[in-house]
């Protein structure tokens, strides 16, 4: 029988990234401490708009934020950015704001006039595009100082090597943490990754600890983009040397403060407003390519 690293119960749960096991109210404490961590970066009384699909990361994100909210005096919110293809995402997303009782927005993408490609080779691309826009603007528009998401810190390991292959070295010096700062003067909320150290086995295991429920529904591109290479090699590192994305992922947040940053180019997009770093955005782009006015 395995046994507690701390308490010399029964250990239920093995936490990869410390490489030892523990009991469940131990590795509660570790959960919460480690998103303690990210939170008590955000100003105190700031409000956070939580980006909710209804998958263990987001819920894990939200749900553990609640429990810490009051300690920072935090205000919090949910939307969920719906495509109309998972209804049981929906209903789980409602169900959770329910028992928390938070403000909720349903920003469904075909109001806006976007269609989710079949190509996978341009889903991910539109999917990110969209959720990254409309979140930040509902924050803005509602009155949220931040956007809260649940990457974790399997997936900045995995932004983190695939951007240093692609050379967008940009990413690192601007985004690449678990808090950036609201920039008011361009229409950007600040980002908050709330299981910025914790990996996807600690989401699950939180989810099942606090029989939390989860949507079944997968994005049908999942496993045949990138991440799909990139993730299990690194899986596969950790799995020999328990310590070594937490490492990773310190190591180049450390190298991107000691390095001078490039200059960051941001304008206001001359269509909707938002920021862009060319003269039209992303999202009005894709509006424009779908035929769409843009509001």
């Amino acid at each position: 029988m395995m046994k507690c690293h701390y308490c010399q119960r029964e250990g239920t749960i093995f936490i990869e990234n410390l490489g030892y096991w523990t009991c469940e109210d131990h590795f509660e404490r570790y959960f919460l401490k480690r998103v303690d961590r990210v939170l008590r970066k955000v100003k105190r009384g700031s409000s956070i708009l939580f980006g909710v699909s209804g998958g263990k990361d987001s819920v894990a994100a939200l749900h553990s934020s609640s429990l810490l909210a009051e300690k920072y005096d935090l205000k919090l919110g949910a939307a969920i950015v719906y495509t109309g293809l998972a209804s049981d995402c929906l209903e789980i997303f409602k169900s959770l704001i329910n028992e928390l009782g938070l403000k909720n927005y349903v920003i469904d993408v075909r109001e806006w006039g976007i269609r989710i490609p079949q190509d996978p080779r341009s889903a991910c691309l539109v999917c990110g595009v969209v959720d990254r826009y409309l979140l930040n603007r509902y924050a803005i528009e509602k009155g949220y100082n931040y956007v809260a998401t649940g990457h974790n810190l399997d997936d900045m390991a995995y932004f983190g090597l695939n951007n240093l292959i692609n050379h967008s070295l940009d990413y690192l010096f601007y985004q690449y943490d678990s808090v950036t700062p609201p920039l008011p003067e361009y229409k950007m909320a600040g980002k908050v990754k709330p299981l910025f150290w914790l990996s996807d086995a600690d989401a699950l295991n939180y989810i099942k600890v606090k029989g939390l429920r989860t949507c079944l529904t997968k994005c049908p591109y999942e496993g045949r983009d990138k991440q799909a290479v990139i993730k299990p090699l690194l899986y596969q590192i950790r799995s020999r040397w328990s310590s070594s994305l937490v490492n990773f992922v310190s190591s180049l947040r450390k190298l991107a403060k000691m390095s001078e940053p490039p200059p960051r180019k941001i304008n206001l997009c001359e269509k909707c407003g938002y920021p862009t770093s060319g003269r039209i955005c992303a999202f009005c782009r894709l509006r424009e390519k779908l035929g769409e006015e843009v509001l």
